[in-house]
């Protein structure tokens, strides 16, 4: 049993050594033109900012959301989504799908606004996945060879109840192992899109004029705030004025006057 699982330790460490990234890369443009990618290993992320009208932003943060929902031909997942309407109206929508429904997505967003800025992050994955495929190949090895132990364990007590908790432990491992090496699959066969809508250089005349006047009793508060706390600064040195001027003024004279006399002598 021992000599088995340091058997696998070392096969495991010798894995996380080995292997090259597979692989070269493609570009952006290419990836969002809807074009199959090759041998790449490669997990995409693509930025977008559009500035749209007030008015339209919530109209257009539905829609998108509306659209990745309806999307099951391209498995668009929605992974998150905020919208402020406060003060300053935007919204903030992160979708993962397929090439094709980003590029659905992103020609959509084009359409109803303006996009003010576009970006794409790729990671290379290559190394990532071999170690994944490496170690799920070893830990299915090790499988084997336990349940191998198992049918030879027979009636020795100890032994299978040993066999039988290491098994357990590579089950465990083993379930672990596949989610990980899927979701790297994950983010190879689809591509995160992260939006954000705005509409700062687009409000309307009016808009700056209602912020100022609904700001209005907050600043005048800050204001008579701020007047106080210098008030507090000023008085200090006011009042030291007031008491150290006259007796200045009173020692200026006295000396002007011994100069006088002494001038006159």
């Amino acid at each position: 049993m021992k000599k088995i699982h340091i058997g696998l330790i070392g096969m495991l460490l010798l894995a996380g050594c080995g292997g090259k990234s597979e692989g070269g890369g493609q570009s952006s443009a290419a990836r969002l033109d809807g074009k199959e990618k090759g041998s790449e290993l490669l997990a995409y992320e693509h930025n977008v900012s559009v500035d749209t009208n007030e008015a339209q932003v919530r109209p257009l943060y539905e829609k998108v959301v509306a659209a990745c929902k309806a999307d099951t031909a391209n498995g668009c997942l929605l992974l998150d989504s905020s919208l402020d309407s406060g003060r300053y109206v935007h919204a903030r929508i992160s979708m993962r799908a397929k090439p094709a429904g980003i590029k659905k997505l992103v020609e959509m967003l084009a359409a109803e606004g303006e996009v003010t800025s576009q970006g794409t992050k790729v990671e290379d994955l290559g190394r990532p996945v071999l170690d994944s495929k490496k170690r799920l190949e070893m830990l299915r090895q090790y499988q084997a060879q336990l349940q191998e132990l198992e049918k030879r364990s027979g009636k020795e007590v100890d032994a299978l109840i040993k066999v039988t908790k290491e098994l357990a432990t590579v089950q465990v491992e083993l379930e672990q192992a596949t989610a990980a090496n899927a979701v790297l699959m994950q983010r190879i066969d689809t591509d995160l899109l992260n939006v954000a809508l705005s509409a700062e250089g687009k409000h309307s005349f009016w808009t700056p004029v209602k912020r100022a006047l609904g700001n209005f009793t907050e600043n005048l508060s800050e204001g008579v705030a701020s007047a106080i706390t210098a008030m507090a600064y000023i008085l200090p040195w006011l009042l030291a004025f007031i008491v150290l001027f006259p007796l200045g003024r009173k020692g200026w004279r006295r000396l002007r006057g011994v100069a006088d006399k002494g001038g006159a002598r």
